[in-house]
């Protein structure tokens, strides 16, 4: 079983770091859904897999999108920004209001917190009176049948 979830782990993990390592590549949306835009470019053919080399080879640098396409993700992103900051002090508001109860329901929140801790710290101390009694017997027991009682000289 430990085996099966170990190998299980193990492949998760080799797919995480292969999934992180080859990033799918970007394709530009299609000229005609874009009015006014320039027509696209040609695609270049998709780059060979790398062989192994003993020396590193440089990256050729990625294509950079024609300017039209460019303010247009510009924008995009600038409107998502703005977007994601709206929700951000919309978040912060809710979790304000939820954080600070009004004071008449404050007080009475420490008694309840003593009392539980109280509670945990009687049902300890009486967990482990019980244990310490229930192993005495139980070492009396095997004591008195073994040898036939504890004698002390």
């Amino acid at each position: 079983m430990r085996y099966a979830l170990a190998a299980g782990l193990l492949a998760f993990a080799l797919a995480q770091a292969a999934a992180q390592a080859q990033p799918a590549p970007e394709t530009p949306p299609p000229a005609d859904t874009q009015p006014g835009s320039p027509p696209a470019a040609p695609e270049a053919p998709p780059p060979e897999p790398a062989r192994k080399a003993k020396t590193s080879r440089a990256m050729p640098p990625a294509a950079t999108p024609p300017p039209a396409q460019e303010s247009a993700r510009e924008a995009e992103v600038a409107a998502l920004h703005a977007e994601v900051n709206r929700l951000q002090s919309e978040l912060d508001a809710e979790r304000a209001a939820v954080a600070a109860p009004p004071a008449e329901e404050a007080a009475p929140a420490a008694p309840a917190a003593r009392s539980f801790w109280g509670w945990l710290a009687a049902t300890a101390l009486l967990a482990l009176a019980a244990g310490f009694l229930l192993g005495w017997r139980l070492l009396d027991r095997r004591i008195r049948a073994r040898y036939g009682g504890l004698r002390i000289y």
